[in-house]
């Protein structure tokens, strides 16, 4: 793992808060103190998130930095956690693309983007 990668990983590690069946709750440091720039892209990581089958709604508190999932009882909370830096890992691994080509083609970087974790579904 790069040493750019592990830094971003550490700054928002994860913590499990609760698991309830249907329910999962995340406290990821340092989300209070993401800049407005990143809170932006908050949006398309729900979108991102929720292409894996199951995950049905994700509430952030970005005052708590607790985030809560809502998903299908057919799903295990390890198997979303998996998921959950599976989009963490693609989009670090992706950042200098998007920085390129964000502001020309957003709709492209997106697309780009869910082809790419699509793909790790299958993997």
């Amino acid at each position: 793992m790069s040493l750019k990668k592990q830094l971003i990983k550490n700054y928002l590690k994860m913590q499990l808060v609760s698991s309830d069946p249907g329910i999962l709750k995340i406290k990821v440091n340092n989300l209070p103190k993401l800049n407005e720039d990143y809170l932006q892209f908050a949006p398309y990581i729900y979108e991102f998130l929720k292409l894996k089958q199951g995950i049905n709604e994700i509430q952030p508190d970005f005052t708590s930095g607790v985030v809560t999932i809502y998903y299908d009882s057919f799903m295990q909370p390890q198997e979303i956690i998996t998921w959950i830096n599976t989009v963490i890992d693609v989009a670090i691994d992706q950042m200098d693309y998007i920085a390129a080509n964000w502001e020309i083609n957003q709709a492209e970087v997106i697309n780009t983007l869910k082809k790419i974790l699509i793909g790790k579904m299958f993997q």
